[in-house]
């Protein structure tokens, strides 16, 4: 697999959202949840 760097830029509050809702106390680790959540759910459609 080949990895890939991503920088994006979000609203803080939205991070902070992010990171409540996924459970994680990382923006890196709460958006790589989100993603791969993403991507698992567009597949089930």
């Amino acid at each position: 697999m080949k990895i890939v760097h991503i920088q994006s830029v979000l609203p803080q509050e939205d991070v902070i959202a992010l990171k409540e809702k996924a459970h994680e106390s990382s923006i890196k680790e709460a958006i790589s949840k989100a993603v791969y959540h993403y991507l698992k759910c567009a597949k089930e459609m």
